[in-house]
């Protein structure tokens, strides 16, 4: 069940000898007890034991097997493995749980913690360490509070617009020159039955509103001043961001943009413009790193947002992801240089390099920074003639739903301008502490706080069976409860899935049923993860080669599954591939989403523990 990429390959090649998984004695080693539970998956990769054990963490959609690779050929002593983790908006908030920081990976990968104190409470201070000395110190002032350093920029990520150059050559399209040309060009592949531009205001409106009307926007430095304090509540955005708002009527009148741009998927937008079904998809630089990993049989490129002036483009840069050290974590007096050293090494040029490859954008090492790939030469372009803004997020999710009821008519200019001036002032009060759900008696696991999502999902839809991916980073479960207080809902959110990928009820035959279990398939490609379930039992063996993954197979009473005979199961929709499915029997939009699901299921049972019903048993063998 698994589809290895050659990082892969040669990660196991490495551990073949004398590794032959964990031992099965009552006197397992701490490490060995974590990574070989008996109600627990953190990797579907071996880990060599005989090695130190280096975690990171990652809370962003990549491969890490490249740095994984370079750590471990220039650490030869060391296994590094890689945890993702659960899709979480706000880090900032997230650690501030205590169990949450226990819970935190050596290496923390991350966007910027702007809270000193947070820092403080997980990170170490890096302000001493003398690699730090090779990084643009304007970049290390802004991550830094009170003098001490926290997290090291990874990359600088910029906004711009991607396209399918392969489907623009094969029509013979150019790169706009002006925003009028832009438009013009989206006519023209509108004619062709082609999306022209699809951005994805599901999350943020800012980065296409303020790329094209940026030369308005920030046209003196009062208006730059003005642009801060409102942000920051101090200030009116009239007089101001008319012409953010007009270029976003613009595209919706145009039918550029359309009403499902407000509850797209990106991952969906990206694999539509691969397709060559969107021509152009306004993003982060970072999308490179994922379009590397995907391979996908087009060439995309990078443009600035035109202006009205020709041949001048525009790019907005933000900081993209950060790396910091659990303090927790360097507090073992066995590891703390190492990690000193792996961080040492990923400030060299040849550690930026291995970064760059899988966070696409620009180094903050001076010594890297000469080198820019040939794939950013608009990048290049910008930064040479000074067409580089930077700009504060405006505002949060309740912006779009006011810039959609204006772009619709509901709202006038004034109205949406004063809308948008009372959300900033009333984040910092909205922004109140969740309240409890319902309150768990002990701290879950992932794969059981998985299999009491299956169970819900199951009682929920009266299905038979009931399946989701686990640990698994498109449309599967990363998060867990933890003892208390049921909160932290938002890492139920599972990524990847549409605003239209309901829970769903299929019929599935006992024969695709064991196939499936065996070889999952997610975005048509088969992954090396498991299923956590409701109405079956298991025995299983995550280390082992392909075939061999599952060894025992039933009911949850016990019975035998029928190959021939069609099993209810739910799932959520595009979770499990159509090559399985034999028909759908219901689509369960009342449920709404995986949060509501979860929610539901929370309060209705006001107290939660894990089922420890003995449906799984791992085997933590590689034979």
């Amino acid at each position: 069940m698994k589809t290895l990429r050659f990082f892969s390959l040669l990660l196991a090649g490495a551990m073949l000898l004398g590794l032959a998984g964990c031992a099965n004695t009552p006197h397992k080693s701490e490490i060995e007890s974590r990574f070989c539970a008996d109600n627990e998956i953190l990797t579907y990769e071996p880990v060599d034991f005989e090695k130190t054990i280096v975690t990171i963490g990652l809370y962003a959609p990549c491969s890490l097997g490249p740095i994984e690779l370079a750590i471990e050929a220039e650490f030869p002593g060391v296994d590094v493995v890689a945890l993702n983790q659960p899709s979480i908006p706000d880090i900032q908030t997230y650690a501030k749980h205590p169990r949450v920081q226990k819970d935190l990976t050596d290496i923390i990968i991350t966007g910027f913690v702007k809270d000193a104190a947070v820092s403080g409470e997980i990170f170490y201070d890096l302000s001493a360490e003398d690699f730090t000395s090779r990084y643009n110190q304007s970049v290390l002032n802004d991550l830094s509070s009170d003098g001490r350093l926290y997290q090291l920029p990874i990359n600088n990520s910029v906004q711009g617009i991607f396209y399918n150059k392969s489907l623009f050559e094969a029509h013979g399209w150019e790169i706009p020159q002006t925003i009028d040309e832009f438009y013009a060009l989206c006519d023209e592949i509108s004619a062709q039955g082609i999306r022209p531009f699809v951005p994805c205001f599901k999350y943020s409106m800012d980065g296409v509103g303020l790329g094209f009307g940026n030369r308005a926007v920030f046209s003196t430095m009062e208006k730059r001043e003005q642009y801060d304090l409102f942000c920051n509540g101090q200030a009116s955005c009239k007089g101001l961001l008319e012409p953010y708002f007009a270029v976003h009527k613009t595209l919706y009148d145009r039918g550029i943009v359309v009403e499902d741009d407000f509850s797209s998927s990106l991952t969906q937008n990206r694999r539509a413009l691969y397709a060559g079904e969107i021509a152009m998809l306004p993003e982060q630089l970072t999308m490179f790193s994922l379009y590397e990993d995907e391979q996908p049989a087009c060439e995309i490129d990078f443009f600035g947002y035109p202006s009205d002036i020709p041949g001048e483009r525009w790019m907005q840069m933000s900081p993209g992801r950060s790396m910091a050290l659990s303090k927790l974590s360097m507090e073992d007096p066995d590891k703390k240089q190492i990690l000193l050293d792996i961080f040492a090494f990923l400030s060299t040029n040849e550690g930026q390099e291995v970064l760059l490859e899988v966070f696409s954008g620009l180094s903050s090492v001076k010594s890297a920074q000469a080198n820019l790939r040939e794939e950013f030469w608009d990048i290049q372009n910008c930064i040479e003639n000074g067409r580089i803004f930077f700009a504060d997020k405006i505002g949060n999710d309740l912006h779009n739903q006011t810039m959609k009821a204006y772009l619709e008519g509901k709202l006038t200019l004034e109205q949406v301008i004063a809308e948008t001036d009372a959300l900033i002032k009333n984040i910092s009060a909205a922004q109140k502490p969740e309240e409890s759900i319902g309150t768990a008696t002990e701290d879950f696991t992932i794969l059981e706080t998985s299999s009491f999502i299956a169970d819900a999902m199951r009682n929920a839809t009266g299905a038979e069976i009931a399946l989701i991916p686990h640990c698994v980073y498109y449309k599967g479960n990363f998060a867990k409860f933890y003892e208390g207080d049921v909160t932290m809902l938002y890492r139920f959110y599972l990524r990847g899935l549409g605003a239209e990928d309901y829970l769903t009820t299929y019929e599935i035959t006992g024969e695709n049923l064991k196939a499936l279990m065996e070889h999952p398939i997610i975005n048509g490609e088969e992954i090396n993860a498991m299923y956590a379930f409701s109405g079956l039992a298991m025995e299983y063996a995550p280390w082992r080669d392909q075939n061999e993954n599952v060894i025992k197979l039933t009911l949850a009473d016990g019975s035998e599954i029928e190959d021939t005979k069609r099993y209810t199961v739910a799932a959520w929709a595009t979770s499990i591939d159509e090559s399985y499915i034999a028909s759908a029997l219901a689509v369960h939009s009342e449920l709404g989403k995986n949060i509501d699901l979860v929610t539901s299921a929370v309060k209705q049972e006001e107290t939660i523990s894990p089922a420890k019903d003995g449906r799984l048993t791992l085997v933590w063998d590689r034979d």
